[in-house]
């Protein structure tokens, strides 16, 4: 049951050859081969990548199927079926492709099944498109074995989300992403119909997808999907920015009146519905955005996420706030995963175990990262100056990692003493200095924590944080524990009298490669 059409620009390519590659482990060049148009043999491909995926772990998916079916409905007549949907879909979004009436209830019969037996899936709204999508050319059984894969899928790849969390985070993951690979085309929206609807507008965007797109571009995109997982939607979601700013862009365009006219939520999707470029031109679009990867999905859906919970746990708890531990864990990753461009997910864990204990309780947020925010050091104290305290984090080009939890906010730089002078030096002797080797961070502590309190600390023990628009530094006293230039580039490292620590990094002078703010 095909309902697929010659879509514009639209060339076919070989399922046998598209087969083998699988099967010989070409997976790159196989990914290729479908980028370039949709396979001869749909069906053919969509088991091919099916049997690639479960080749370790097969199933007989078909009998537990039926069987299903017999245990939620008591037999296998349709009309029990008709628009029965469980509650992990979304009622609202039950897009039909132009499947008839009796291949639409073997739709509901599937999703009511795979519910049945996924009772860990409490909500996943693309399961209906997706098992839509792949009846209009598998048998029901075949639909259901794919569903399965996709629901509980091998490690490299994933598909769905499975929690109101986890999809509400995806709607919003979408726009810090275009900010980074698609600025041009984000900051034209942002200005022609304003940031918060353009965020709005943006959380929608799986439906761009899934619904208002015409099935010929939809077909093309789901097959990909099936074999690389939901980077291709990403990817997608960006080219659709792209390819709809420039259509706003144009002089006099009919586009940019009626967004004046109704708004970016209403004609997004309309332009959407309404597309009529080559299939090709939105599939090569999607591919060609240089250097954007699972990585930049998964960092950016951390970011928001720990946002999220960090609201979320305040207002729950009345102002009390869970450990980090605990809300710094992922539904969706559970491994060793980066949460930064510097750190491990167990190594920023480790760290936190590190900071004074009722910092535990507050959630960090990352403020400053020099790949998303430039290196300037105006930039690091507008973007960090506010929080206190704060966690430096940086990585050198020849791999070194380290940094200070500083206690008191860069801010404070600009404050004056008694006499009136702008203060050198600031901090407490809370402010420590770390270096990370492998999984484990080594601490430097201030030399006075464990000091007689009768005994005064000399000058030298006190220079914890300094800061102008010419450099930072952390640590002094016969040497500079960190220090940074004003363009953030290069810094040094030395023993210094106020943490008594080593050199951080192999070479005393070092070249920044990534520095990163946590606030708190």
């Amino acid at each position: 049951m095909g309902v697929s059409e010659s879509p514009p620009g639209g060339e076919r390519t070989d399922t046998k050859l598209f087969s083998s590659l699988l099967e010989q482990g070409r997976l790159k060049e196989a990914k290729q081969l479908l980028r370039k148009g949709l396979p001869d043999d749909v069906p053919g491909a969509w088991k091919a990548i099916l049997d690639m995926r479960t080749r370790d772990s097969p199933v007989d998916t078909a009998s537990i199927y039926w069987d299903t079916v017999d245990t939620c409905f008591g037999g296998r007549d349709l009309e029990d079926c008709v628009d029965r949907t469980p509650g992990c879909t979304d009622s609202t979004h039950t897009p039909s492709y132009s499947l008839d009436k009796n291949s639409r209830a073997q739709v509901c019969r599937l999703v009511t099944c795979l519910a049945y037996n996924s009772p860990d899936v409490p909500y996943c709204p693309l399961l209906f498109p997706a098992a839509a999508v792949l009846r209009t050319h598998l048998s029901e059984e075949d639909c259901f074995g794919v569903l399965c894969m996709m629901v509980d899928p091998p490690k490299d790849v994933l598909y769905f989300t499975q929690s109101k969390r986890s999809w509400d985070i995806a709607g919003k993951v979408l726009k810090p992403l275009a900010e980074r690979f698609m600025k041009k085309h984000i900051s034209t929206l942002d200005r022609v119909c304003g940031r918060d609807l353009v965020e709005q507008a943006l959380s929608g965007w799986l439906w761009w997808i899934f619904e208002d797109l015409p099935f010929c571009y939809l077909e093309r995109i789901f097959t990909s999907f099936l074999l690389e997982g939901h980077k291709v939607l990403y990817r997608t979601g960006l080219a659709i920015i792209k390819i709809f700013s420039k259509q706003t862009s144009k002089s006099g365009g009919q586009l940019a009146s009626d967004l004046a006219a109704g708004g970016i939520c209403k004609e997004l999707p309309k332009f959407c519905r309404n597309l009529d470029i080559p299939v090709n031109e939105l599939i090569e679009a999607a591919f060609k955005i240089q250097r954007f990867s699972k990585a930049d999905i998964v960092k950016s859906t951390l970011k928001i996420e720990m946002e999220l919970k960090s609201r979320l746990s305040f207002k729950e708890d009345g102002g009390r706030r869970r450990s980090n531990c605990e809300m710094l864990s992922s539904d969706a990753v559970e491994e060793i995963i980066a949460v930064s461009d510097t750190l491990s997910y167990k190594q920023l864990t480790k760290l936190w175990s590190l900071i004074p204990e009722r910092m535990t309780m507050v959630m960090p947020k990352l403020v400053y990262s020099s790949n998303d925010h430039g290196t300037s050091i105006k930039t690091f104290y507008n973007r960090s100056e506010n929080y206190e305290p704060t966690i430096l984090l940086i990585k050198s080009t020849a791999g070194d990692v380290f940094g200070a939890y500083c206690s008191t906010a860069w801010n404070v730089r600009n404050e004056q003493d008694e006499r009136g002078l702008r203060q050198r030096y600031f901090g407490t002797g809370e402010t420590f200095l770390f270096k990370v080797n492998g999984e484990n961070i080594e601490k430097f502590s201030w030399v006075g924590e464990h000091q007689d309190p009768d005994e005064k600390s000399g000058r030298g023990e006190q220079l914890f944080m300094s800061g102008d628009n010419t450099m930072l530094t952390i640590g002094g006293g016969d040497g500079t524990g960190i220090y940074l230039d004003e363009n953030l580039e290069f810094g040094r490292t030395e023993t210094c009298r106020t943490f008594g620590n080593p050199p951080l990094a192999a070479d005393n002078d070092f070249r920044v490669a990534v520095i990163e703010v946590f606030g708190f």
